[in-house]
């Protein structure tokens, strides 16, 4: 529970000739109240799967012909990498949630994050941070407090994209440091951002921008740089996701590696940034084969090809881990019932 929400104060006595107030009003706004978040979790969630089986339908006849070109190996690779990176990225927001104070148990950790990131594919850009903020009181978070945590770690992902992208350009050719040595600058002004005192800053000036309260922020620097930490290795492993599949379709650069994982972060970034595509899509897949052609075929094909099969490996790690993180709340959910009985049959307080 978050110590900074408000506990309630004592209420004022009332008039010695006034009536009593009906005890059921306040029960009876509750309920209407939980049916309608009820029913808006539901609806915002039958739009997120609608959207996203959408999204694959649309390039279903490219996914069969760029599957049909892949090895087992290849697609197992990919898979496991895109799986560790999606893990990463939730550790990264778990260790956001314990820089802004909150500590966070691993399963609920899942729980939150991974079915609140089906939010990602209705357009606008922070309906996740809006599905977490809420999934996240079932857990005893306050909205506001997981709200700040979601987009904290949104903005540390931002950051470290484009440095990710900005590392690998600088690295990928032999002279690419001395074409390029002005970009050490724009690396340590990110690095600068991501500081606790310039983070929260800027998280204060999200919610200005997002017009919502604004909130007292402090990040401690242990949180904040884990969450970077995990935040790198989620670009590392999508590097190795596009790089075996480049591989799988003739891309054989020795720099391969280094644009694949930086195109991939500029990519994801440029697609997060265009709010009205479900998941970037279509943004992203255009900034990939732009960034790939220097290591890819001439014709783009390979760099299309990932663009493809990356989507695929995405869509197949969100709706697997979203299922998981369902499980992982339907048994919450068991645990806090049988918690209610056990104390109603004992007539001990259930301390949860």
């Amino acid at each position: 529970m978050d110590a900074r929400q408000p506990t309630g104060s004592a209420a004022a006595s009332p008039e010695p000739d006034a009536p009593a107030a009906d005890p059921t009003i306040p029960d009876t706004r509750r309920a209407r109240r939980a049916r309608l978040v009820t029913t808006v979790k539901w609806v915002a969630a039958v739009v997120a799967i609608g959207l996203l089986v959408w999204g694959i339908a649309k390039q279903w006849d490219d996914i069969v012909a760029d599957f049909a070109r892949l090895d087992v190996t290849t697609v197992s690779v990919g898979l496991v990498a895109t799986l560790g990176a999606l893990f990463a990225n939730m550790l990264s927001w778990r260790a956001m949630m314990a820089a802004t104070g909150f500590r966070v148990r691993l399963a609920a950790a899942s729980s939150i994050f991974f079915v609140g990131q089906l939010g990602k594919y209705i357009p606008g850009g922070v309906w996740s941070i809006a599905a977490q903020a809420e999934l996240g009181r079932a857990h005893g978070l306050a909205r506001s407090g997981s709200a700040v945590a979601s987009l904290a770690s949104m903005l540390v992902s931002m950051v470290t994209a484009a440095l990710v992208g900005i590392v690998a350009l600088l690295f990928s050719a032999s002279d690419g440091l001395a074409h390029y040595w002005w970009l050490v600058i724009v690396v340590v002004i990110g690095l600068v951002a991501l500081t606790p005192p310039v983070l929260g800053r800027l998280i204060a000036l999200a919610f200005r921008v997002l017009r919502r309260p604004s909130e007292e922020i402090t990040l401690t620097w242990n949180g904040t740089v884990m969450s970077m930490v995990w935040s790198v290795v989620m670009w590392l492993a999508y590097g190795v996701q596009a790089t075996v599949v480049l591989h799988a379709f003739g891309a054989d650069s020795s720099s391969v590696p280094a644009v694949a994982t930086g195109a991939y972060a500029v990519a994801w970034l440029v697609g997060f940034l265009v709010v009205i595509a479900p998941a970037g899509l279509g943004p992203r897949e255009g900034v990939l084969v732009l960034l790939l052609a220097g290591v890819a075929s001439p014709s783009g094909g390979a760099a299309l090809a990932l663009a493809v099969v990356s989507r695929v490996f995405m869509t197949i790690g969100d709706v697997v881990l979203a299922g998981l993180g369902s499980a992982l709340a339907v048994r919450h959910r068991r645990v806090l019932a049988a918690r209610a009985t056990t104390a109603g049959t004992t007539g001990l307080p259930d301390d949860h």
